[in-house]
């Protein structure tokens, strides 16, 4: 098409820009996005559906591991429970060569109490008889899988060297080493962001310019069912990915404070922002004999006032006081509030001050997790009294902290019980059909020998705003940033410069 121009009056020639012109720069745009699109489509979509299936599993653990591994996990109620002291001794009879180290509350009256062993195991016990049901793997079966496929790809073992941005504000060394497979997901997830981003853009009604309406009378949530082939399809696909894709982005922004890379520099900084209030499990601090003296733990009635040196000296006898029981222990945790299911970390006896003395750790309750932001709460008792020696909750987080934990609690279905817990059973299922919808959108469009890309315009100009979008996203997530970087450079140097791959990428 020749030029237009016109004069100014003052021998100055300017195109005049028409309907025509702004049409064809609207759709080197659209196809542009188009293959954006494509492009994150191609790289993420195993990694969705990884994601979406893995992470059924995740959110119905219970009822899975009752149905998997119910002579373990599961009792009939027989009245009271009996002793818990009992059931340890029972558990170290039956383990010998293994120390308890820690008890999982039952979360009802149908289910076992867990010991966890120093050798990794799980033992559960039957809280009515004391038997001992046996042991498990906690990182077995269907949902241990689950677990490490959602969380490395199931390989933990290797790690890459890369620089980290955290030594900025944490004071740590530049080069640090990160788990390969759980970068793989984090790059991945920041691919899904782009791919809903790039969709919502595709799918966001535009008006036509002579007519004033919506483009082929289409709305933002409409299906036209009506219509045939490829149409339909495109329709029912954008609608699901419309529909989940706020939560979708909430959720991989939530799934990439586990992240390995991105996680931890995040979690420096947010600390750096609005500090956190932590606290260390302090050691036992003894007092007196009559410190003992709680929840029923008599002592004999003249030795009250007898002192109980510091945790890393004995008494005179050579001996320490013994610690409070187990029962003790459980009954402290029901006074404290603690919530069903929660756990209890034994006292590590094994760390020495400068002098070489022992230092006497402390029993650490802690409520379960996943759990509700605001019911995360660590309780730390005196091993010889029973005394609370500190305490953490929600409340001690920074307010960066807070805000991201209450994300993860939506993305493990427990911030709101079980309506989170359907509207991410929900989200799953979209992001399946997302996925499968997707793939039959593009093999119906598909051209014989190509990959089904809209053909590329020769000039490709995304804008001030789309390029500032990306720049964000690359600086906020520098490691997606340089695999996008890399998927670029081969599109302009690898694929325009071979004629198979441009034709089959729709180059012109």
């Amino acid at each position: 098409m020749s030029a237009v121009t016109y004069s100014d009056g003052n021998s100055n020639e300017r195109p005049v820009v028409t309907s025509a012109d702004v049409a064809e720069k609207a759709s080197r745009r659209w196809r542009a996005i188009w293959r954006v699109h494509f492009y994150s489509g191609m790289i993420a979509m195993p990694f969705i559906l990884l994601m979406a299936v893995t992470g059924l599993v995740i959110l119905y653990t219970q009822p899975i591991q009752d149905l998997t591994e119910g002579d373990l996990r599961t009792v009939t109620d027989t009245g009271d429970w009996i002793s818990f002291d009992t059931m340890e001794q029972a558990v170290e009879t039956a383990y010998p060569d293994s120390t308890v180290v820690s008890l999982t509350m039952p979360t009802d009256a149908e289910h076992s109490a867990i010991f966890g062993l120093d050798s990794g195991l799980n033992a559960y016990v039957d809280p009515y008889s004391g038997d001992v049901l046996g042991t498990s793997d906690p990182g077995g079966g269907v949902v241990g899988l689950a677990n490490r496929l959602h969380g490395t790809l199931n390989n933990d073992t290797v790690t890459v060297p890369l620089p980290s941005v955290g030594f900025v504000w944490d004071d740590g060394p530049v080069m640090r080493d990160y788990v390969l497979g759980d970068l793989v997901l984090e790059i991945l997830g920041v691919w899904v962001i782009v791919l809903a981003a790039s969709g919502i853009s595709l799918w966001w009604p535009r008006k036509s310019r002579n007519a004033g309406t919506q483009k082929n009378g289409r709305t933002l949530f409409g299906l036209r069912l009506g219509k045939q082939g490829r149409a339909k399809w495109r329709d029912m696909h954008a609608v699901g990915g419309l529909v989940m894709s706020v939560a979708l982005l909430v959720t991989l922004v939530s799934g990439m404070a586990w992240s390995t890379y991105w996680g931890p520099n995040f979690s420096a900084l947010a600390n750096e922002i609005s500090p956190n209030v932590w606290v260390d499990a302090p050691a036992s601090s003894l007092g007196t004999r009559g410190d003992l003296d709680v929840l029923g733990n008599k002592i004999a009635w003249n030795t009250g006032d007898i002192p109980i040196p510091a945790s890393y000296a004995t008494e005179p006898s050579g001996e320490l006081p013994a610690p409070v029981s187990l029962d003790t222990v459980v009954s402290l945790g029901e006074s404290a509030g603690m919530k069903p299911g929660y756990s209890i970390s034994f006292p590590d006896n094994s760390v020495v001050d400068e002098a070489g003395n022992p230092i006497y750790g402390s029993f650490t309750l802690s409520n379960s997790w996943p759990r509700k932001t605001g019911e995360a709460r660590n309780v730390f008792l005196d091993q010889f009294s029973g005394e609370t020696l500190d305490e953490m909750t929600a409340y001690g987080y920074g307010s960066v902290s807070y805000a991201v934990d209450t994300t993860v609690s939506w993305h493990m279905g427990t911030q709101w019980g079980i309506v989170t817990r359907i509207f991410m059973t929900l989200m799953c299922v979209l992001a399946i059909w997302a996925v499968v919808s997707g793939f039959v959108m593009f093999w119906k469009r598909r051209r014989p020998g190509s990959a089904g890309l809209p053909r590329r315009p020769r000039e490709v100009k995304f804008g001030w705003g789309l390029w500032a979008i990306i720049g964000v996203i690359a600086i906020v997530y520098p490691v997606w940033g340089v695999t996008a970087a890399v998927v670029l450079l081969i599109d302009r140097f690898v694929i325009r410069q071979v004629p198979t791959l441009r034709r089959a990428f729709g180059q012109r």
